[in-house]
């Protein structure tokens, strides 16, 4: 990964957007110490917690977390720290071209849509770079679109606890910031940055896995649904506390369902690549099943012993995950990367065998149970005729 151009570029612009952001807060932090510590002391488990909800937005298993905290770097320090200057440039082009009373009033509807989401998915885009198995299609452009978008989220949100102390005088500290972190995170986390580009990075995803015409297209209307989301958000209507739910639910109500659309999109070619793989005898009947859901892979790891048994599981199943990956293409497809997980899986499916304690019927957990059949009520049972 490290050996990628696509890497190094990723630590440049994390580090450069740092250095902005850190010059632009530094002297309000300095100066507000408190605020500042416990705006950070509420945002960092807030952090930590929505990454690790938003990484199992897969239906199958959580993404990567490497891959997961590159797209949060680029977020949180990235886009993040572009979008200030970015934003103030075009504000003030805005103001000169249209006013300062227009650009006061409809400016933030105007410049960060453009801005920030466009610097967001550009966090999609660099984590396909950086490892091009990563998106494989709009489900993955959608989480790691998300995923890109809450970094971005919880830096801004630690920007507003410093502006909230300002603009309340200074003089509340403490309940500036926690004023902040209950508007900003408990009442608006559900439909803010993470959903806009979750929406933007299905349809980059898509144009990423496939690189085809209908890619574009949906790359373009993902990104424009986004923006326009976003513009909806910050427009100067439905203004105030008491109106964010409706303003927000709608946001919420578009990334839902697209995430359903995406989600069944990729279960169904998850299932057609699993009965191919049936059929070729790579995987056992049953299978499948168990592959998708993260239950019974969970229960039947305690099917069997602890130590190398169990460890050979992981191995198979993390395995056969990949191979079913496979079939989704990806940014650098390798044609013999499907080859040698078979391999693997007749290797590993072999060495499980051996030890003896293998998952039972084809991975599922325990036989089925059979059902003692029951006489009718009402009806006498026959007893055989016994001869003398």
């Amino acid at each position: 990964m490290i050996r990628r151009p696509a890497f190094w570029l990723w630590g440049a612009a994390c580090l450069g957007g740092a250095l902005i952001a850190v010059r632009g807060m530094d002297a309000q932090v300095h100066e507000f110490p408190v605020g500042t510590l416990i705006g950070a002391a509420l945002l960092a488990p807030t952090l930590v917690v929505g990454v690790w909800l938003l990484r199992r937005l897969h239906p199958i298993r959580s993404r990567p977390l490497r891959c997961s905290l590159i797209a949060v770097g680029w977020g949180g320090l990235a886009a993040f720290g572009a979008a200030l200057p970015a934003n103030a440039a075009f504000q003030s082009i805005l103001a000169k071209i249209a006013g300062p009373e227009f650009a006061a009033e409809w400016g933030a509807s105007i410049v960060a849509p453009v801005n920030e989401e466009t610097l967001k998915l550009l966090g999609v885009a660099v984590v396909a770079l950086i490892v091009p198995s990563a998106v494989r299609g709009a489900l993955d452009g959608f989480g790691y679109g998300a995923l890109v978008g809450f970094g971005f989220l919880i830096a801004e949100d630690f920007l507003y606890v410093l502006n909230t102390i300002v603009v309340t005088g200074a003089t509340q500290d403490v309940n500036a910031a926690l004023f902040s972190f209950g508007s900003r995170v408990l009442g608006g986390v559900w439909w803010s940055h993470w959903a806009m580009t979750a929406v933007g990075g299905a349809g980059l995803g898509l144009l990423l896995a496939r690189g085809s015409w209908t890619g574009a297209v949906a790359a373009f209307w993902g990104i424009a649904l986004a923006m326009a989301l976003h513009a909806w958000w910050d427009a100067p209507v439905l203004s105030g506390v008491a109106m964010m739910p409706l303003k927000g639910v709608p946001i919420l109500l578009v990334t839902v369902v697209l995430y359903r659309v995406v989600r069944r999109r990729y279960l169904h070619r998850f299932w057609l690549a699993a009965d191919e793989e049936t059929k070729r005898g790579v995987l056992v009947p049953g299978e499948r099943h168990v592959l998708t859901h993260r239950r019974w892979r969970r229960k039947e790891r305690w099917d069997v012993p602890a130590g190398e048994p169990r460890a050979l599981l992981a191995r198979l199943r993390t395995a056969q995950l990949d191979l079913l990956d496979t079939a989704f293409g990806g940014l650098e497809p390798d044609p013999r990367a499907a080859d040698r997980l078979r391999d693997d899986i007749r290797r590993l499916r072999n060495l499980l065998n051996a030890t003896g304690r293998p998952p039972r019927v084809g991975g599922r957990v325990g036989p089925a149970k059979r059902r003692r059949a029951r006489p009718r009520q009402g009806v006498a049972r026959r007893r055989p005729h016994r001869r003398p």
